[in-house]
């Protein structure tokens, strides 16, 4: 018999979505096995002499939830990796998951592909210790390093320290490091030329490069779909900037920063989300930075097109002037020198 590719423990208490997953996985080569409910699950988790690779449990069961079970597994085999699945989204529970220490959500239904793609990914990484270490601690590490150097470091130290960071918070999975640096970059030069104090700026800085670090709790084929989202899927997509807040505003030093986490993607006119913010409501490091996250948007490569030019950028920031955009960030934008922002790009390249 050929050795499994890998051995996966999945836990659902319907029995067409243990039948699906096992299907998906068996014909991949993983060894599967299915459990009806928590406890059991539990019991053989922690008798087997050989422990499993990957656990894919559903969030609501009978009995002990798929929450309450990543508690104990943290307990009884914390290097396992566990997956949480549902056909239900709520943001509280992404949050948890989080905290928790899944290592992913699946929104269901999945198809085998995006079922696959998640459990490949997940066996075939290489933790690090750092990457094992709680999402606090290495927050709390990174903002200490932060205040140190009265901001981001030297590009030498600053790609070290970030890359140690996004690696913890598990940011490679979704987004390049080089995208949230590339717009710290950029917010930095717009605020100097708008005028901000030295301390606005180290704020939306910091905000700038932690923007989206509340998508490490949106369920993987959500937030990887290569098509367009459905209203459904909108709606979960729409909790980051809240699960950013809600996981950082806590955090020492953060009382500034954390605004353009939860607010860089209201809009000037009112119609952005999750608080519906229009104007002068909206807190000014987010609205410099929602200008310069649109303008990286355009100008690097998507997997839906290639990047566009900086005057392409330049003719949508004023397309959205006084709606999207506020006119005054706008108009300062336009004024910066091309070849900073161009050195910036050439700089922080994608990479996987």
């Amino acid at each position: 018999m050929s050795t499994p590719n890998g051995k996966i423990v999945v836990i659902d208490d319907e029995k067409e979505i243990r039948d699906y997953l096992a299907d998906v996985l068996s014909l991949d080569g993983y060894e599967c096995t299915c459990f009806q409910e928590s406890l059991s699950a539990l019991a053989y988790l922690g008798e087997s002499a050989e422990p499993a690779d990957l656990v894919m449990t559903d969030i609501r069961m009978p009995g002990m939830n798929g929450l309450e079970l990543l508690k104990r597994l943290q307990e009884i085999c914390p290097s396992t990796p566990v997956v949480l699945i549902s056909g239900l989204y709520e943001q509280a529970i992404g949050l948890e998951a989080v905290r928790g220490g899944a290592v992913d959500y699946l929104l269901k239904p999945a198809k085998p592909c995006e079922v696959l793609s998640l459990v490949a990914r997940h066996l075939n990484r290489n933790q690090t210790p750092a990457e094992q270490e709680q999402i606090h601690s290495a927050l709390t590490r990174f903002l200490a390093n932060f205040a140190a150097h009265d901001g981001l470091p030297e590009p030498a130290q600053q790609g070290l320290d970030a890359t140690e960071l996004f690696r913890v918070l598990g940011f490679r999975r979704y987004e390049t490091m080089q995208h949230s640096m590339r717009v710290a970059a950029y917010a930095v030069l717009l605020g100097q030329a708008y005028g901000l104090s030295p301390q606005q700026l180290r704020s939306l800085e910091l905000g700038a490069l932690l923007h989206d670090i509340g998508k490490i709790a949106i369920p993987r084929n959500v937030l990887l779909k290569p098509a367009a989202l459905n209203d459904k899927e909108w709606e979960v997509m729409r909790t980051h900037p809240r699960i950013g807040y809600q996981l950082l505003v806590e955090l020492p030093a953060m009382e500034e920063a954390v605004q353009v986490v939860y607010s860089h993607h209201e809009r000037y006119d009112g119609k952005g989300y999750p608080r519906r913010l229009k104007r002068e409501e909206i807190p000014v490091a987010a609205r410099l930075f929602s200008i310069v996250d649109t303008v990286d948007a355009i100008t690097c490569d998507r997997p839906y097109r290639k990047a566009q030019p900086f005057e392409k950028a330049y003719a949508e920031l004023r397309k959205g002037r006084g709606a999207q955009f506020d006119p005054q960030a706008v108009d300062t934008f336009l004024t910066l020198p091309r070849e900073k922002l161009q050195e910036i790009r050439d700089r922080l390249p994608d990479t996987e």
